[in-house]
């Protein structure tokens, strides 16, 4: 029986990953009146400009809803459009943002014989925010610099600010260093990865963020807002919109629980309890759900370390982590709702394939260079970087994952952690009184040059049958032993055959024994400035953008639910309210994957022309969740 639930279970998991948009379980609840009306009075106390225009501008939900019954209702795009595309820009890096700003002055602030065309929101993090100075002086500049006869602009705008950028937007005595043709504005960003890095100078960067800097639009939004506020926002506070932003942030302040999500497919098993595919059932967003048993927790010990990996996770939140989204508890678990990887994980996929090519291995670098520097800016030591633990997504993107080792950098870090072959030397040393020696950044540089080397040749260097052998040689018979002893001594191996010159220097350069010597103790820069990594366009990488050479087949990807085994109950061990209050600040909500959230439901429904709703279960028999 439990072979044919597994089979089941896997059919309704590899269902929902493979459906087109989402498909919720339950409808979003709607608060009374009553609970409306004290949701707002205690949102009041916290911020006296809560529910202005402003205010809900300043959410993505409430930009997004907002730009709906300006596009739907009310069938006036254009300005709303402005805003959206100046949000844009202040999220693209300086490289990028003059051919931005050149397409976005040539549509909106010139006049164009045809409106422009209407542009739907695909971005989940548009919002707008204006500086309290510009709050204080927008009956001014509103007076000078908005058009009501819409002559000068097609967004209603005139004056010497919208000339300054007009100006900018044309000058013809930029570099085009950074491979950018003023003629071909529409470029696919997916096109010529390899040539533009080639030609993308820091000078140039550094050249360009003089003149778009952040607030190159601020006075304009401004002044484009404020005519929308004058113009719809009355009429915005009586329609469903604003109705349906006001229940979606009550929901965002409302706990959620256990029973807001309904359990698929077990994808595998962490040191305390099961990691488990699921679905917030409101929304229908799958995310992979780990269960961690208060009871296995604190007969291991580790109640710390599990609550390391908490507010490590909330600590640092990157494209190229796996971020928390959730995390609450019941009496006898903690739970993470974190982002689900349907892809496998990158061990599962050198099982299978031996070696990745140079093009693959050269892309998860890559990425996972950009996910250990993040951690290192959130003042983190990951200590635990391995295949395993590095999960691709549907569409091959790979991000680092299992944040349990991470800790806070400072300067008495010392102890072996992660997984033995992997760690770095100097977790091993001890001085000359005996004591383990303090490390740092450093130790995550040396196990990302074991995971290099074991993309292109299938094994970590450390854990190969040469490796052991020279451990056992040095007088060591236990395979672990053999295994520290060749860390700590061995020169890896770097066959000609895998490895051309470019790679082995790099792979060398990572595994130096000497941390103050290691490529990468000075940061990633100079990791990514490798000769190896020549043909990589960062800028693409960073935006999160860059096409990923292998896309997973759309399968389950995981092992199979009877390799991975359940945990026997314990009944041994016994919670006190000690215990528990270990875990009072357990609970989290990511306000930034909640909007997500919400506004990836909103986008289906716009792509479906209706109402997204449940399935009608009334008239079957049947309970099974898709």
């Amino acid at each position: 029986m439990d072979d044919i639930q597994d089979a089941i279970e896997d059919v309704q998991y590899l269902s929902a990953t493979v459906q087109v948009g989402l498909s919720p379980v339950v409808k979003w609840p709607i608060p009374t009146e009553e609970e409306l009306s004290t949701w707002k009075e205690k949102q009041l106390e916290l911020d006296k400009d809560a529910f202005t225009a402003e205010w809900f501008m300043e959410r993505c939900i409430g930009f997004f809803l907002f730009a709906q019954f300006l596009c739907n209702v009310k069938e006036d795009h254009v300005r709303i459009n402005f805003l959206q595309e100046t949000s844009k820009y202040k999220i693209l890096r300086p490289t990028k943002r003059r051919s931005h700003t050149i397409r976005l002055v040539n549509k909106y602030l010139f006049t164009t014989e045809e409106k422009p065309e209407k542009i739907d929101i695909d971005d989940y993090n548009i919002k707008l925010k204006m500086k309290p100075v510009i709050r204080e002086e927008i009956d001014d500049l509103y007076k000078e610099c908005f058009d009501e006869t819409y002559n000068e602009s097609n967004v209603g705008l005139k004056g010497e600010n919208v000339e300054a950028v007009r100006k900018l937007s044309h000058r013809k005595t930029f570099q085009k260093e950074d491979g950018e043709d003023n003629n071909n504005d529409h470029e696919n960003p997916t096109e010529n990865c390899t040539k533009r890095s080639k030609n993308m100078s820091l000078f140039n960067s550094a050249t360009l963020s003089l003149f778009f800097v952040d607030d190159l639009f601020d006075k304009l939004e401004a002044v484009v807002f404020e005519s929308l506020k004058r113009e719809y926002w009355e009429s915005f506070t009586e329609s469903n919109e604003y109705q349906r932003a006001l229940h979606f942030f009550w929901d965002q302040d409302k706990k959620i629980g256990e029973d807001d999500f309904f359990l698929m497919r077990v994808l595998g098993r962490g040191g305390f309890g099961l990691v488990t595919a699921c679905k917030r059932g409101t929304s229908g967003k799958m995310y992979a759900l780990k269960t961690m048993s208060k009871k296995r927790i604190k007969s291991h010990k580790s109640v710390k370390l599990a609550l390391n990996e908490r507010y490590a996770l909330e600590a640092a939140q990157s494209p190229f982590i796996i971020n928390m989204v959730y995390a609450f508890q019941s009496s006898e678990n903690v739970f993470l709702a974190l982002t689900l990887m349907t892809g496998g994980d990158l061990s599962f996929h050198l099982g299978i394939k031996g070696s990745f090519s140079l093009e693959e291995s050269r892309y998860y670098a890559a990425r996972i260079i950009m996910g250990l520097q993040h951690l290192h800016d959130s003042n983190l030591v990951y200590r635990d970087l391995k295949p395993e633990n590095c999960l691709l997504d549907d569409e091959g993107r790979v991000r680092i994952t299992d944040l349990g080792l991470a800790v806070p950098w400072k300067e008495s870090l010392q102890g072996a952690a992660g997984t033995r072959g992997y760690w770095a030397p100097e977790m091993l040393r001890r001085n000359s009184e005996g004591k383990r020696t303090p490390y740092g950044y450093a130790v995550d540089w040396f196990s990302f040059g074991c995971c290099l080397t074991e993309f292109i040749t299938g094994t970590s260097p450390f854990r190969t049958e040469a490796a052991i052998k020279f451990g056992t040689d040095k007088g060591h018979e236990e395979t672990s032993k053999a295994i520290d002893c060749a860390l700590l001594e061995m020169e890896p191996v770097l066959h000609p055959s895998k490895f051309d010159d470019e790679l082995a220097d790099l792979c060398r350069k990572l595994l130096d024994k000497d941390p103050k010597t290691r490529l990468g103790n000075n940061g990633s820069l100079d990791i990514m400035s490798h000769n190896w990594f020549k043909d990589i366009d960062w800028d693409l990488i960073i935006s999160d953008k860059y096409p990923p050479p292998f896309i997973p087949a759309k399968d389950v990807n995981a092992y199979a639910q009877s390799d991975i085994g359940k945990f026997s109950e314990d009944k041994s061990t016994v919670m006190t309210e000690e215990d528990d209050a270990m875990y009072k600040d357990w609970y989290f909500v990511n306000n930034d994957a909640y909007n997500d959230e919400v506004i990836e439901f909103l986008i289906t429904e716009r792509k479906l022309g209706k109402p997204l709703l449940p399935p009608d279960h009334s008239s079957c028999n049947c309970c099974t969740v898709l």
